[in-house]
Parts: C-alpha cells; structure tokens; sequence
C-alpha cells in the first residue's frame, strides 16, 4: 500500500528531523549532478539500515521546515525506477525504496520511502569520489552507513553500533525460527500475584498523578489512549539503573509512521527516584511515559483526532481505524523489544485503555479510500482490553496478538466482522514503512 496525501501531510507536519526523517528543498533527478545524487543513496543506504526504516521529503525548506513545495519540473524528474537503478548499484543484497509524488494544498511534494533491511543488513558495493574534488570520498565500498540520533548519515564506526545491527539482523532470523516451533514453548502465562498487582498498582497511581500534573488540563479536553505493561512478577530492582531503562527505551522505540512511540521530548525528559519519565506537548501529539525500574511502563496520549479537531460529516467525534491498528502494533512491538532485553523468559501483563469513546465513530481520513458504508460507532467509554501473554509468544506472535486487541476493540464499535486479513493489510502498510 502506498504513502497517502495524508500520511505525508502528518510527516510534513511533524518539523523535525530524525533517524527515520529527513527533510530535502527541492531536487531534480535528470538535471542534478551525480555527486548529488549520490548524496541521496547515501541517505537510502543508510535508512536501510536504521530500525524501522526512512523517509525523506522533498519539498521541505532546510532552515524552518516550513512546506514550501517543489519545483514542477523537478517533481516530474522523479521515477522509481531510475531511483532504484541507481540504488541498486551500490547495494549488497540489491535493495529496493518507493518513490511517491503527491500535489498537497496545490503543492508538488516527493517522498522516498526506505523500509529497513529484510534480512542482512546492506553494505554499499563500490567506491566513489567526488567528480568536483577527488580527494572527497562520497561512498565507500564495504561500509555500513546508518542514521543517527542527530539526523545525519554515518558509517557504522563502534562496536556498539555494529552489535545493535547483528542484532536486529539475528532477530529477523530468530523470529522465523520462533514461529516455526511456537507450538512447543506456548503455555498459559502466569497471572499476576495479588501482592505483584498491589505493588505496580501503587506504581501506576504515581504514573497517572506525574501525567497529571504535567499535560492533564490538556488531556482532561480530549480522548485518550492509556498503555501500560509489566512482567506479571514484581522487582524493584528490575532493571539495574537510570541509564539503563533511558538506553532499552532509545532501543525498543518504534518509528514507523514518522512520530516515535513512545515519544521522548529532550528537555522533559528526566528521571525520578524509581525510573524515567518524559511528557510531551507537541502540535497534534500531547503524550507522556513513565519507566520504572520495575519494569513497569506506563503512557497515554490524547487521542489526535480531538485535538486536530476531525470530525465525521454529521457532527460526532471520530477515531481513525488504520491510526488504532497501527498504534496497537506499534505498543506491541515495543513491548517485543522492551520486554525481550528487560525479562525475555517472563510473563507479561498489559492493558490498552480508550476513554472517551461512548458514541465516537470509526473513520479513515485517506481521500484515495473508501469509506465505510455504515457507521461503526462506539456503544460504551471506556473501552479497555487486558490481556496476559508470554514475552517469548510476544517475539514470535506480536502481529497476531495485535490483531486480537484490535479485533476486541473494534467490537465495542459494533464491527463484528473485521477480518483478520483486513487488519493484517493495514498492519503490513505500517510494518513495510508505508503507513
């Protein structure tokens, strides 16, 4: 599926640049010299090789990233193919990203979308330097290039880094493995003790208390999401130290759709005695989290379709279908990667809770699709789903545990018959980088 006017207007949005974002003024892919280009694959080489993936936007003003279009002539210089011939030259395996041209508020914007390697990670292939300097090197041959946390292309220079990347390459092919034999180590997770559920209940009150002090004038306006999860047996001490949770979040953090989940806001980000927390306050995003030592992790963000002020035709309030699969699957990923580092033998409890939903409507704000032919409108506020999983069935099943949620959620909507391989589509759109 591809990126729609309205997933690239939400990345256009956002006005910053990340590991998975980057902003370009204006290019033109015929007329451009090849140092430029290269400049380019560089980017993709790297995006690559980035969890989760990249775009970059053209069209976008280096300085304020305000959107200011393209040229017309260097839009339609724009070809997939071209683009992935010229990619495909430096690239070991051979990889392929997506060109997608769109005409936004009568504006001319390209986006290139990178997803991240399906297997191995990409080496570049040859050597190249510049045709105006001969002593710059633009490409390497038999380097890694990765994105990082300043939104700059770089080769892969510590063992760190190189680690973190055999890792996620280990994992994809683990994750094979794992689904093939999930039938040998499923069991009935363990529920939670009362004594454990005493505890992180304390833990979640503080949670909420922190939340609401921070952003909750602006959440009291909205609808909300509210997450959390822990392993369902209680240690303080979990997790060893400040610097250590503030590194698995770094890690597990999925960016998938431009806007990280979870968000941490430089600047608000601190700790406290038994953990981390951050809160946020930004255009349509008014989030916060709190990660305790305990393992405990606890977030909620006001729903974006209040504060962006959407509403269906005849008046109600809304939720975007695509927009809750996708934030379902991004939680559980997350929690794949969070829990998988923290306790991967543990079992795991969390809940997804909706507030605000009684009478709000599903809809999706994507022109290119069909709306639905009836109304799915929420019958109860709130909504919540809990459920008790393995974090080994979470490495293998993420996907397929989403899905239930989702299908759970969607009942309280009145969609009884949402199919699997409904949701499955969508959540391929966000997995693949396309959402």
């Amino acid at each position: 599926m591809a990126l729609s006017e309205e997933d690239i207007r939400q990345l256009i949005a956002l006005k910053t640049e990340t590991k998975n974002l980057d902003y370009k003024e204006s290019f033109n892919w015929d007329n451009t010299s090849k140092d430029e280009k290269l400049g380019i694959i560089k980017d993709i080489l790297a995006m690559a090789n980035t969890q989760d993936g990249g775009r970059i936007i053209f069209g976008v003003r280096d300085s304020d990233f305000d959107f200011i279009e393209m040229l017309e002539d260097d839009f339609n210089s724009f070809d997939q193919t071209k683009v992935n011939d010229l990619v495909h030259n430096y690239t070991n395996p051979k990889h392929s990203c997506q060109v997608y041209k769109h005409i936004i508020d009568g504006k001319y914007v390209v986006a290139i979308d990178t997803p991240e390697f399906a297997e191995v990670p990409i080496i570049c292939t040859t050597d190249v330097h510049s045709s105006v300097d001969p002593n710059k090197q633009i490409l390497k041959k038999g380097q890694i290039y990765i994105r990082t946390d300043k939104a700059t292309t770089e080769v892969v220079s510590s063992p760190e880094e190189m680690r973190e990347l055999l890792g996620r390459a280990l994992a994809k092919k683990g994750d094979e493995l794992l689904g093939m034999i999930e039938h040998l180590i499923k069991g009935k997770p363990l529920k939670t003790s009362e004594d454990s559920k005493e505890k992180y209940g304390a833990e979640i009150s503080e949670a909420e208390k922190f939340l609401r002090e921070n952003i909750g004038g602006k959440l009291e306006d909205y609808g909300q999401w509210t997450i959390y999860a822990y392993p369902t047996d209680y240690d303080p001490n979990r997790i060893s130290d400040h610097r250590k949770i503030k590194d698995l979040i770094h890690k597990a953090e999925v960016t998938l759709i431009g806007w990280p989940f979870p968000h941490t806001q430089e600047g608000n980000a601190v700790n406290f005695t038994k953990g981390t927390q951050s809160h946020t306050i930004h255009d349509i995003y008014i989030e916060g989290y709190r990660a305790y030592k305990s393992g405990l992790f606890f977030w909620q963000r006001a729903f974006w379709e209040d504060v962006d002020r959407r509403e269906s035709e005849e008046g109600k309030r809304v939720l975007s279908y695509p927009y809750l699969i996708w934030l379902v699957t991004e939680f559980l990923l997350f929690s794949r990667r969070y829990y998988d580092e923290i306790s991967p033998q543990s079992d795991l409890h969390f809940r997804i809770h909706l507030t605000g939903t009684k009478d709000r409507k599903l809809v999706t704000f994507d022109r290119s699709r069909d709306f639905f032919s009836q109304s799915h409108i929420a019958s109860d506020d709130p909504i919540f789903v809990e459920k008790d999983v393995k974090v080994v069935d979470l490495r293998a099943s993420y996907k397929e545990i989403a899905c239930d949620v989702v299908r759970g959620i969607f009942a309280v909507f009145n969609w009884d018959d949402v199919t699997e391989k409904f949701i499955d589509g969508w959540q391929t759109k966000l997995l693949e980088g396309k959402a």
